[in-house]
């Protein structure tokens, strides 16, 4: 059976992970011993059935970067989305068939993305700006990733200070998609100083 635009998200998804399952064993005889031994006490284990098909060699470095002690769990669920590009951004739902006149709410000056809304955006760029004076460090952000990636090298078992920085950063990534969400949902809008602040 092929996907079809009708079917349900969850059984595309079946579907996605029995194709998967194919490219990874190579073959239907190969899938199905591999099925066979992740069966434990004649139930099939799906945790067994994950572990053989999780890609252990795409690693990240910047997990605990943004998961740490100093910053909010929702400011870091936010960036692993954004990280991911999983944010209901404007192009993300007219890619999904949804017809919205895309524009970045924030600045007006461009099309809504995860690339433009966090770092292309004049008016994101701005408090991106005014927060890395604040921190006293050089330079702008032009992608979330590479700065986490920047912030994971300089990252010790003890640097309080990188886990500041790095929790500034996921604060201020979720202010900038609660500000569009503002302006969108709740037609409010508010200033850089009101933000920062």
């Amino acid at each position: 059976m092929q996907i079809k635009s009708f079917h349900s998200e969850s059984w595309k998804s079946i579907l996605k992970v029995r194709d998967l399952l194919l490219a990874k064993t190579g073959g239907i005889d190969n899938a199905c011993a591999l099925l066979y031994s992740c069966v434990a006490g004649g139930k099939l284990q799906l945790s067994l059935i994950y572990e053989q098909l999780r890609d252990y060699d795409h690693k990240i470095n910047w997990e605990k970067t943004v998961w740490n002690r100093a910053a909010l769990p929702k400011h870091s669920v936010l960036v692993v989305l954004a990280m991911q590009h999983k944010l209901a951004t404007i192009d993300k739902l007219n890619h999904r068939g949804m017809h919205i006149v895309n524009h970045c709410i924030l600045c007006k000056a461009a099309n809504e993305s995860h690339q433009h809304l966090f770092c292309c955006c004049q008016f994101a760029a701005s408090i991106w700006h005014r927060l890395l004076q604040w921190l006293k460090l050089r330079g702008r952000i032009d992608c979330l990733k590479r700065e986490l990636h920047w912030l994971a090298g300089r990252r010790t078992r003890r640097n309080w200070i990188t886990q500041w920085i790095s929790s500034c950063l996921t604060a201020l990534t979720y202010s900038i998609w609660e500000e569009r969400n503002f302006c969108i949902f709740r037609d409010v809008e508010h200033n850089e100083d009101y933000i920062i602040r």
